[in-house]
């Protein structure tokens, strides 16, 4: 058996845990993954007999994310023209949403806290959610954060100049819903309920944020840019936290992709 103290740091341990597997799995490191998860559900079950369902819900992560890329190079072969892979690639989200939602209910826990209708009366702060110099409404935040990403993103769109035809309007609108829902309910629906149930939320916030902006390494981006998702992972975080749904991150999200593939962030080919 270990101590109350050490109890008080195994669910930091597990969160800090989430994180580094995070990382290793975007280089396809799974043996590595898959040792370190085994070790750690190992002791807890020997010295901690705590319920174990992060971890396995972490497993859950690792070989729905391993799915993820056995399905992407499937898709990759397809006959179809790139933008379509792309929006097919996105539903492949939908291997560790089931996976893990399969073990919450295995170990009879609630799959998602967040799936409901938002409190848009809500007060949120900024900057630091809980603390800040303004507390402001849940929607009146949300109109501000859109404002601000929009008047961001504009001259770069203004500079890229896109032609607004159909098969853009279509790649826009079906990339931008799918990949939005499917990563909302993933991380700040089913993610982001463990972590919060482990930890807390202000942990779970902090944790999920960064697992959510260091999970985007494998597509492309840099170290610098995913953490700036991580940052955006934060506010997703937050308002879903204090709004209580997933809705207006989903919203936000849903937004964000727009402006990324108007911006030619996220490519669209003719």
């Amino acid at each position: 058996m270990i101590s109350g103290k050490h109890k008080m740091i195994l669910p930091y341990f597990q969160l800090f845990l989430f994180v580094i597997i995070i990382v290793i799995v975007q280089f396809k490191l799974f043996t590595i993954a898959f040792t370190l998860l085994l070790a750690s559900i190992l002791y807890l079950a020997i010295f901690a007999k705590q319920k174990r369902v992060f971890l396995w819900s972490l497993a859950a992560y690792i070989l729905g994310h391993f799915c993820y890329l056995f399905g992407d190079r499937l898709i990759d072969n397809l006959p179809y023209h790139v933008n379509i892979l792309m929006v097919l690639s996105r539903f492949l989200i939908l291997f560790p949403i089931i996976f893990m939602l399969y073990v919450a209910k295995k170990f009879g826990e609630t799959p998602i806290l967040y799936w409901k209708w938002s409190n848009w009366k809500a007060k949120i702060s900024f900057p630091f959610i809980w603390h800040g110099f303004h507390f402001i409404s849940i929607k009146g935040f949300l109109l501000i954060a859109l404002s601000i990403n929009i008047a961001i993103f504009l001259p770069f769109i203004v500079h890229e100049n896109p032609s607004f035809n159909f098969p853009l309007l279509l790649f826009l609108l079906s990339f931008s819903i799918i990949n939005g829902i499917l990563e909302e309910i993933l991380w700040r629906g089913i993610v982001l309920t463990r972590m919060v149930n482990l930890a807390g939320e202000k942990a779970a916030l902090l944790f999920s944020g960064l697992g959510f902006g260091l999970s985007h390494l494998i597509l492309g981006y840099s170290i610098p840019v995913c953490f700036g998702f991580a940052i955006g992972g934060f506010f997703y975080a937050g308002i879903t936290i204090r709004s209580g749904s997933i809705f207006p991150a989903v919203i936000w999200h849903i937004v964000f992709n727009c402006l990324l593939i108007l911006s030619s962030l996220i490519p669209f080919i003719e």
